[in-house]
Order: C-alpha cells, then structure tokens, then sequence
C-alpha cells in the first residue's frame, strides 16, 4: 500500500489547527506523514505544534512565506509519499479517510479521487456536519479544464476532499503563487488536461465554515477565476448535459467501496 503525504499551510491558527492535527491522528491507516508549513504565527500555532511533535508523523516549519500557495508547494517538496493531499488548519478528516483512499488507489489504478463534501459549522455551540452531495455526481474532465466547476454554474470541487498522486502533481507543476484565493481552482483544470476525477460515494472530509475564514472573500476569488457569461438557457442546457454525462459514466468514474472489499470480512 502507498505512503499519504498531506500538508497544511498554517498562519495564526491556533483555533483550529489542533482539531485537524486530531482527526489524522485517530487515522485508521498509518503509513502516512503530516508536513505542517507555518508561516510565522504569533497567536500560539507554534506551542500547539511543538506539543504534537514526535506524537505521530508529523513534521513541521515555520518561516515568512509569499502566502497559503507558496506554503503548499514547499510541503510538498518535502514529501515522500506516492499519494497527495493538502488539508487546510480548520478542516478535518474521517478516521476511515486514508485507509479507504489507499485502498481506492492502490485497486483501482488512477490519478485523481474525491469524495462526497460536507460542511462544519457551529449552532448556537453544537456543531453540525452536513452533506454536500455531488449534482451531478461525476465531474467531466471537459468541463473541469473550461472552468465550468466553479461555484456559479457547478459546484466546486472540494480541495479538502482531494487525492491524488506524487507524478500528477510533479507533471502540472504545483500551484502558480501568483493566485491567492483561487489557486486549487487553476490546479484542478491542469489536472484534469493529464487525468479523469473520479468519486467515491463516501465522506472523506469536512470543511469548515466560520467568521473570517479567507475562503469567504468570494469577490476575490472571482477576480482570480474570471468571468463566466452564461444565460439562463445556457446554463439550463449545461445541466442536462452534464446530467446526461453522469448517468451514461457512472459506472466508469463512481468507485464502488463494495467492491473494494469483495472477499473480505467488511464487519
């Protein structure tokens, strides 16, 4: 089975990081490493990673950085593993999450996987994960390199809930530090120019929704994307189509987890 390498880019979260640090802690599968880019917190980031290190593999440093994309790329020139993922501070993993992205990869042979997304978010102090299903649920590689899947027209696709392989990564290059808000974006459209996306009907992680979060500054990020001209009839249109794709390929880019473990005990 594959080593998981995931990094985080961290700046003055001291809020969050440790509940992310957590849920890859009570991780089923084990052969994974954590590579923590901080970018010179002063709000007490730093104590909570000192307090984790040597806990589980993780390692971590913190030093000025050109923002959360420049912190990326410099996880992962320290990765090792042949499968990867970024996870921001504030979001969390499943418990079952590596070991059934693993076993995805390792049986089914492909590049690129994301799961079902669900959102976080806080209730009068109770917090509520719920569910962000896939309409429709197969991505067309098509329309991921015309930035259809942008929020406007489609839905994103979900960073948090991202794997994909060490030469995936290497062949597009990274993420262009150029882009501020919307660098997972233009990562996503070289992805798909080399691979397919494919689901897996399953959670794999949550995102986090609260006051401040820079994912919340949706004009920037629109800047960053630019703009998408559609009329109601259009955009009407592209929905069918799309629809009409996802139930013709279903099959082909929807992983089955019963099928990954056909002839095992699944108690």
């Amino acid at each position: 089975m594959a080593k998981i390498s995931i990094v985080t880019p961290t700046f003055n979260s001291v809020k969050y990081i440790e509940n992310c640090i957590q849920s890859i802690m009570t991780q089923t599968y084990l052969d994974y490493e954590h590579i923590i880019i901080d970018g010179g917190s002063t709000d007490g980031t730093l104590e909570i990673l000192q307090k984790y290190e040597n806990k589980y593999p993780m390692k971590w440093r913190s030093e000025p950085d050109q923002g959360m994309y420049d912190a990326i790329n410099k996880g992962f020139q320290l990765a090792t593993g042949e499968i990867y993922a970024w996870i921001n501070s504030d979001d969390c993993y499943y418990p079952w999450t590596l070991g059934l992205v693993v076993r995805v990869f390792d049986k089914k042979k492909i590049q690129w996987l994301i799961g079902i997304p669900s959102n976080t978010k806080n209730y009068e102090g109770m917090k509520i994960t719920y569910l962000l299903p896939n309409l429709p649920p197969i991505f067309h590689r098509k329309m991921i390199q015309k930035g259809i899947y942008d929020g406007r027209r489609m839905p994103f696709i979900q960073q948090e809930s991202c794997f994909w392989t060490r030469q995936l990564w290497e062949k597009s290059g990274g993420i262009d530090i150029k882009y501020k808000m919307a660098g997972d974006y233009h990562l996503w459209r070289k992805f798909a120019k080399m691979t397919a996306l494919y689901t897996i009907h399953c959670n794999l992680a949550s995102f986090q929704i609260h006051e401040g979060q820079k994912s919340s500054d949706m004009v920037a990020y629109y800047k960053e994307v630019g703009t998408q001209k559609s009329g109601k009839i259009k955009s009407v249109l592209l929905l069918a189509k799309l629809w009409l794709y996802s139930l013709k390929n279903y099959g082909r880019y929807m992983v089955n987890i019963e099928q990954l473990y056909i002839g095992m005990d699944k108690s």
